[in-house]
């Protein structure tokens, strides 16, 4: 991934060929283009009979994204000059079978965005989430939404008790002694391999273990394949379609199912299927990625802790949307294991604890934890422990 600054209108690489390259490029998406709004043009004349009718949408839908990606192109390698939305742009090479590269240019605050186009042309706007504070409040949200932009019209701010009894519904273990992932990532590795193929044991599968990258995810998958013996299904992302994994995963009924971002929301598995839930680690954002970065940078800028008001505010809200993924329903009952220690030993980690459900806590040596872990489901009738 590289990000694209100001000073790429400078870079030798435009007079070394890429200027000429860009204008043919966009010549010929202009070609192609208008080719196809002829062809469509002509088609609607001569025969607007429905089935033309049909085909005639679909080529004006090209048409739209031919002009959209032009567009694209240019905002990434050439925006105009004295932009009004400042924007980050940046190249990413994607895939390992086939690569490709990616070119994207987002803005970089979408509150004044969202303030102009959504919530100043609407009287009243209710937004509703199981993860819209962070810390107890929704400053964060509200700053990133534009929201908090005079004038301010938010009037209620209510948190809701949940349907569920996390207490007796769900344990939440986060064992101290294992090496936090930034210090000793190979031990870390190895403990998240290892207190994996554990709780496969002690439920008899049923396992979502998220990870934050997808070079970890590939790493446990290479250390728990042998371990696991077979006995459980292993689903891997990357291995199939996302909906295709999901539901062999609610089919299998104990299958272990590893996923990173996509997997940390919007993923319902009501029942027995999902009885434990391990978080790999605090799902923090690489502060190097281009988006990041700049949001770092304009923190900075303006004298704020980058760190504390951007970083641990979205680490949280992502931790509690990841943290949903296992209650889903009033009888659902398992465990989350969240193997980073560091939401104890650290300061910030109360302010994330803080958002997390009500669940029942065990924290300590994994030996201790894991017991606690297995008394709770031997309560409840989810597998076997087997040491």
């Amino acid at each position: 991934m590289l990000r694209l600054t100001d000073s790429f209108a400078g870079d030798a690489v435009w007079p070394e060929g890429l200027t000429v390259a860009l204008e043919n490029l966009l010549i010929a998406f202009g070609r192609l283009r208008d080719g196809v709004e002829t062809i469509a043009d002509r088609l609607s004349i001569d025969d607007p009979a429905e089935p033309r009718a049909q085909l005639v949408g679909e080529l004006r839908g090209v048409v739209r994204r031919l002009d959209s990606a032009a567009e694209a192109l240019k905002a990434a390698l050439q925006p105009p000059p004295g932009s009004s939305t400042a924007a980050v742009r940046w190249l990413e090479r994607r895939g390992r079978k086939t690569p490709n590269l990616t070119l994207a240019a987002v803005p970089l605050d979408l509150a004044p965005v969202l303030k102009d186009a959504l919530f100043d042309r609407v009287e009243t706007v209710v937004l509703t989430s199981a993860t819209l504070a962070a810390g107890g409040e929704f400053t964060f949200l509200e700053e990133r939404l534009g929201l908090s932009l005079p004038p301010s019209r938010v009037v209620i701010r209510e948190i809701l008790p949940s349907p569920f009894d996390f207490p007796s519904q769900c344990i939440f273990g986060i064992p101290t002694d294992i090496p936090e992932p930034r210090d000793d990532e190979a031990g870390h590795d190895a403990s998240v391999a290892r207190i994996l193929v554990e709780m496969a044991h002690a439920s008899d599968g049923g396992i979502f273990a998220l990870f934050t990258s997808h070079g970890a995810l590939r790493r446990a998958a290479d250390a728990v394949r042998g371990e696991l013996g077979g006995r459980w299904p292993l689903l891997i992302q990357g291995d199939g379609q996302r909906d295709q994994l999901l539901r062999r995963f609610r089919e299998a009924g104990s299958a272990i199912l590893l996923g990173t971002d996509s997997f940390w929301e919007g993923v319902d598995v009501p029942g027995r299927a999902l009885r434990v839930l391990i978080l790999a680690k605090l799902p923090f954002k690489v502060p190097s990625e281009p988006l990041t970065a700049a949001r770092l940078e304009r923190l900075s800028d303006a004298g704020v802790d980058g760190f504390t008001h951007y970083l641990v505010p979205h680490a949280a809200l992502k931790l509690k949307q990841g943290f949903g993924r296992l209650i889903r329903s009033k009888t659902d009952v398992g465990a989350v294991i969240l193997l980073d220690r560091r939401v104890v030993t650290k300061r910030y980690g109360e302010m994330i604890l803080e958002g997390l459900p009500p669940a029942s806590k065990a924290i300590g040596n994994w030996i201790d934890v894991r017991r606690v872990v297995e008394e709770f489901f031997a309560q409840h009738g989810i597998g076997a422990p087997v040491y």
